[in-house]
């Protein structure tokens, strides 16, 4: 019994033994903290330049108007940087993270807004702001913005963790800065989903690449109730498990992935039809109040025409600016595929970009849409971990400073969201 015994206390003090879940995330936690830095400070620099253009926009026009708020009926203009960061989407959701959705499936709320209007609006993102808004001196806004920081935290993280495990840590540091100071990268402090969605879609596709099937779907079930564009990564994961489940790969895992993925999205979609009384209620709210539906591309391909004819007034120079963003998107993925970049990570950037093309919405938003498409970026990365950290770091300096003033010029000049 003593042999055994003290065999038992070797075995459990081997050096061989797999460390526990602590240490393990302790360990990745340390890999990761210097990508959460950098990602950190270039994000502080953004926002610096965005509270300067800010200030200085109050000051030369303060009366100025630039976009109707839905959520009150109002004109509203940008007197201060949270003006910025809860603007458009931003104040719905902070009304449903104060109030819910309410109880009502007809009537009005004080500003004579259908309260059913708030059923357009997946319920992730505001209700986890509602629970913190327990804490001393958080109004439900504030929460929002606190979601989204802690959201675009652990965004960075899985972009990180995916570049770490394709190439290395410094490969992984790089492409972690670089979704930092994308031109639309101020959403991700805003009061908006794309933070929360990011870091759902990078830890589930994390999940794929390294075959833990469970955790991929359960995340992805989580994923769809954050926003509709969740459908691309539903899709990506499904296709997936279909693929391994074919290759007869992890036995009953990919299965399970399979069956969860979609659970999410399709629980709020009969959630809003059952509200709204009808089971297609959620798609004819998008399309008939909201006019946001898939429309084959037309509305993109309208505008992109425009632009590549130089039909547009130049005073409408967001369409120029966005043209670029979805010339360069496309141009960027076929690079990434081009350099042997795991077929999972395109497949959940195509569709991403083929739904946000595809989608009736003005052109400005298309930046914004593609945010969580992260594996735009690969390629980029791949060039600039090849660079000294002198280069590296003057690149990622100057976006920083040219993202906050891209965030602040594009509601200023044209009253469209960042």
């Amino acid at each position: 019994m003593t042999t055994m015994a003290a065999t038992g206390e070797a075995a459990r003090s081997s050096p061989h033994r797999p460390p526990g879940r602590g240490p393990r995330l302790v360990a990745a936690a340390r890999l990761a903290a210097p990508a959460m830095v950098v990602y950190l400070a270039l994000r502080v620099i953004s926002l610096d330049v965005l509270v300067l253009l800010t200030s200085l926009g109050r000051r030369s026009e303060p009366g100025r108007m630039v976009y109707w708020d839905g959520s009150t009926n109002a004109w509203r203009g940008y007197q201060s940087i949270n003006d910025v960061l809860l603007s458009w989407d931003g104040r719905w959701y902070s009304k449903i993270a104060e109030f819910g959705y309410t109880s009502h499936t007809a009537g009005v709320d004080e500003h004579g807004i259908p309260y059913t209007h708030r059923l357009a609006f997946f319920p992730l993102y505001p209700y986890l702001a509602r629970s913190l808004t327990w804490l001393p001196g958080l109004n439900a806004a504030g929460a929002c913005l606190l979601v989204s920081f802690l959201a675009s935290i652990a965004a960075a993280w899985a972009i990180f963790a995916i570049g770490n495990h394709l190439r290395g840590r410094r490969f992984g540091i790089i492409l972690a800065a670089l979704w930092a100071v994308v031109p639309v990268c101020m959403s991700q402090n805003g009061a908006f989903t794309e933070s929360l969605f990011t870091a759902f879609a990078g830890w589930a596709l994390y999940a794929v690449l390294t075959r833990r099937w469970i955790v991929a779907g359960a995340i992805t079930a989580v994923a769809g109730l954050t926003r509709p564009t969740a459908l691309a990564l539903i899709a990506t994961v499904g296709f997936a498990a279909l693929v391994a489940i074919v290759l007869r790969r992890d036995g009953w895992r990919p299965w399970l992935a399979g069956a969860l993925a979609p659970l999410g999205y399709v629980s709020y979609v009969v959630f809003a039809g059952y509200r709204l009384g009808t089971p297609t209620g959620f798609f004819e709210l998008q399309r008939y109040t909201w006019d946001s539906y898939f429309d084959f591309g037309q509305s993109s391909f309208d505008a992109l025409r425009t632009i590549v004819l130089g039909q547009e007034p130049l005073e409408d120079s967001i369409f120029m600016f966005t043209g670029l963003v979805v010339f360069g998107a496309a141009a960027l993925i076929a690079l990434a595929a081009m350099h042997r970049t795991p077929w999972v990570l395109i497949m959940f950037a195509v569709v991403m970009f083929v739904g946000s093309l595809g989608s009736h919405a003005h052109i400005s938003s298309m930046g914004r849409h593609l945010l969580p498409a992260f594996p735009i970026l690969i390629v980029p990365a791949l060039a600039l971990s090849r660079a000294s950290i002198r280069v590296v770091a003057v690149v990622l300096g100057l976006l920083a400073v040219l993202s906050g003033w891209y965030g602040g010029w594009l509601p200023f000049a044209s009253g469209h969201v960042i």
